[in-house]
């Protein structure tokens, strides 16, 4: 191998006259066959445009945000629902902010606009 090459081990179906005839032919031009077909596939891959990009990955920092908030909520839970000590107004008003933080990141991990928002900037009233 080339230095900066790399080798793809693959299977050619061939008949038993094509693959004679392809025998035949490489020992006339005194050629390897992986040379031949190294050759063919850069001829081939010099005709096609590049494929588009995939698609990013969510950030480690959105993904930790979420991770976070959803903590904070699991933490909240209990006390949200313990029948004997109800929960004050602030309490269940940052369980619901918490909510809808975890919404908007999830919502933004998966590449949607926001609510009330288009996918490149905000609605116009």
């Amino acid at each position: 191998m080339d230095e900066g090459r790399f080798a793809i081990p693959t299977r050619i179906h061939l008949t038993a006259t094509q693959r004679a005839k392809l025998l035949r032919l490489l020992e006339h031009v005194n050629r390897d066959l992986d040379d031949l077909l190294s050759e063919l596939v850069v001829a081939y891959l010099e005709t096609q445009a590049e494929p588009p990009t995939p698609p990013t990955e969510p950030s480690d920092a959105l993904d930790a945000a979420l991770r976070q908030r959803r903590a904070e909520l699991r933490r909240l839970r209990p006390k949200l629902q313990d029948p004997h000590n109800p929960p004050p107004a602030w309490l269940r008003q940052m369980a619901t902010d918490l909510e809808q933080e975890i919404t908007r990141l999830e919502r933004e991990r998966a590449g949607l606009a926001p609510p009330g928002q288009e996918k490149y900037g905000q609605n116009t009233p």
